[in-house]
């Protein structure tokens, strides 16, 4: 495997659409009440989040393995706050710790630019993930109730 990192700017996005149609997949599958919303999700919806997020407030950071993008970590920070946004590793090479490093990498960034919190959203029914996260310091706080 010859794996690099590599931090590209927000219009180079269209690089990992593949790869977060497949985490979009996953949430759709784990989802316990949001289905439909998954199945109407695109990645074209998904990044006109990031179109108004300053070139300085956002991170986009992916891994390549041969020039083929196989993860990717976006983090975005807004008034004092460090969120990751998205992130995803093919299956194949998780085993890797490449997840790890590009959470090591958001928080490091986060911490350097003076956020106050740091969060991770996780989906509904992808709960699974938390047990990763709490190795970065990241818990539970709240659960955030939503209509249908």
């Amino acid at each position: 495997m010859n794996c690099d990192f590599l931090e590209i700017e927000k219009n180079q996005l269209f690089r990992i659409s593949k790869l977060w149609q497949q985490l979009n997949e996953i949430h759709r599958n784990d989802s316990n009440n949001f289905k439909d919303y998954y199945d109407k999700n695109t990645f074209e919806n998904r990044c006109e989040k990031f179109i108004n997020i300053s070139e300085n407030n956002i991170k986009i950071e992916i891994i390549e393995d041969n020039e083929i993008p196989i993860g990717y970590c976006i983090s975005t920070i807004e008034k004092g706050v460090g969120e990751i946004e998205s992130l995803f590793i093919e299956d194949q090479y998780r085993k890797f710790g490449y997840g790890q490093q590009l959470v090591k990498s958001s928080i490091k960034w986060m911490k350097n630019n003076d956020c106050k919190r740091i969060i991770v959203s996780v989906a509904d029914g992808h709960e699974s993930v938390f047990e990763f996260y709490k190795k970065f310091g990241l818990y539970p706080k709240l659960t955030y109730l939503q209509m249908k």
